[in-house]
């Protein structure tokens, strides 16, 4: 957990949501080598998610991710790492390279910094997965990129999922 915090920390502090890096600074291809490398560390695939403040679903799939329940799923399998993509040239660039139209969009890669899936369900990227066919793709990215998470964890995810879906209709 303290690594995860040191992570998120950095990640926030010198990449995400810094205000003292501007669009116009040159690209620092280090921000996914060190998050790749961090996820190497933890022996966790990277789970990279692009979004930004104004995004409500972004917002609400934050809240998803800090949820003390899904963070104890996912924190065994992920380390999980999001870019604002409008706060930095290197979160512009990534999510150029890695995310797909609209956000929230994610990726997740191997050790090895290979992508093993992303957002995109093959008719576009399905974001927050809110929508049936969106739940049943996004917990096969989950099982495609960890063969062992269980169904029970899966089944969680997806009623936590549909909580917070419920929650931001009802605002």
């Amino acid at each position: 957990m303290k690594s995860k915090l040191t992570l998120l920390f950095l990640i926030s502090g010198l990449f995400v949501w810094s205000n003292t890096l501007s669009q116009n600074q040159p690209v620092k291809n280090d921000t996914l080598t060190l998050l790749l490398n961090n996820s190497k560390v933890s022996n966790k695939n990277l789970f990279l998610v692009f979004g930004w403040q104004g995004c409500g679903w972004c917002r609400v799939f934050d809240k998803y991710h800090h949820d003390s329940i899904v963070n104890a799923i996912l924190d065994k399998y992920f380390v999980i790492a999001s870019i604002d993509i409008y706060k930095t040239k290197a979160g512009v660039d990534l999510y150029k390279t890695y995310g797909k139209k609209g956000t929230p969009s994610w990726t997740i890669f191997d050790l090895n910094g290979e992508v093993i899936i992303d957002s995109d369900n093959g008719k576009g990227n399905i974001g927050y997965p809110a929508e049936d066919n969106e739940l049943k793709y996004y917990v096969l990215c989950l099982k495609k990129a960890v063969p062992s998470i269980s169904e029970s964890e899966c089944d969680i995810l997806v009623a936590k999922l549909k909580d917070y879906n419920t929650r931001k209709k009802q605002n």
